[in-house]
């Protein structure tokens, strides 16, 4: 598939009403050992304090309470689960690339998608920026707990758009609009394909995690990472700068493959120092058992402290 179909893109919604991935309704927790995946919600709000029961974490008795009673009491929270959901879209050229299965612009509209419904489903609300290569400039659907946002973006999504256009708006200065316009305790989901982490993109990064939870969705196709051969291929990136790569040469595809993992490991490390998640996305897998797995991996949390 070259382009995003809409019209799959608003079927996906029934596939995300089974994953579950993002949040669900408040719980009441006795206790304080939950886990600080982005996926769980807000957090945790007083609720109140009663008597110790058996089974209730030993970590939330409040001793005061106990201590004035002479009878042990628990701190009960409720766990807020909903939120603002904002997924940060990157429409650039480049991601019209796939060498297996389909482009990565399918793959980032396909997940857009499942991540969208699933959140519209769980009556969150749910905003959409797109950025790149749009013939507008910057798209801002500002949160809402209807489908109307996410629907106005995977419209603008499944356009069949090409070239590059002058109004390019590159990933750091959506983030930079994002620190604006972003609710405090939001979940923000970037999807792209971080290619490159660049100084200025993590420093966003950094600032929007003051505030908020982000997770970041990186597409990669197999010719991401190795390159079979192929004669002489010209690439060219965002800025029109063109690079020729002799492909029959195994010294030129080991340099390309080295590049591939040093830019690869950039992020992870870039991930750890800001403390965000990262999911995979592939061009050639299936986007829900990527998303599940993604998210299922990022679940394993540390508690929180």
């Amino acid at each position: 598939m070259l382009h995003p179909d809409f019209n799959e893109l608003v079927k996906l919604g029934k596939t995300a009403s089974r994953l579950q991935i993002i949040s669900g309704k408040s719980s009441i927790i006795a206790g304080s050992g939950e886990y600080a995946s982005p996926f769980r919600g807000r957090g945790l709000e007083f609720h109140e304090v009663r008597e110790y029961r058996f089974g209730d974490d030993i970590r939330s008795i409040d001793w005061r309470v106990t201590a004035r009673t002479d009878k042990p009491h628990v701190k009960v929270f409720t766990e807020e689960r909903e939120r603002t959901v904002i997924l940060c879209v990157d429409a650039s050229a480049a991601m019209r690339f796939g060498t297996r299965g389909t482009f990565k612009s399918v793959q980032i509209a396909r997940a857009t998608a499942v991540f969208g419904w699933q959140a519209n489903g769980s009556n969150d609300s749910v905003g959409c920026l797109v950025f790149g290569d749009v013939p507008d400039g910057l798209q801002y659907f500002s949160p809402v707990r209807t489908r109307k946002s996410l629907w106005l973006a995977l419209k603008l999504l499944s356009k069949k758009t090409q070239g590059v256009h002058p109004a390019r708006v590159p990933p750091e200065a959506a983030l930079k609009y994002l620190e604006r316009v972003a609710p405090t305790g939001s979940l923000l989901l970037v999807i792209g394909d971080f290619q490159p982490v660049t100084e200025m993109l993590e420093k966003r990064i950094g600032n929007l995690r003051r505030t908020c939870d982000v997770v970041l969705l990186a597409v990669n196709d197999p010719a991401d990472r190795e390159i079979p051969a192929m004669a002489t291929v010209v690439f060219e990136d965002g800025a029109g700068r063109k690079l020729a790569l002799d492909t029959d040469d195994q010294a030129s595809r080991d340099a390309y493959a080295q590049q591939w993992r040093d830019s690869r490991k950039q992020l992870e490390d870039m991930a750890v120092r800001r403390g965000v998640g990262i999911v995979d996305l592939h061009t050639d897998k299936d986007v829900n058992a990527d998303l599940l797995f993604g998210v299922r991996r990022l679940n394993i949390g540390k508690a929180r402290r």
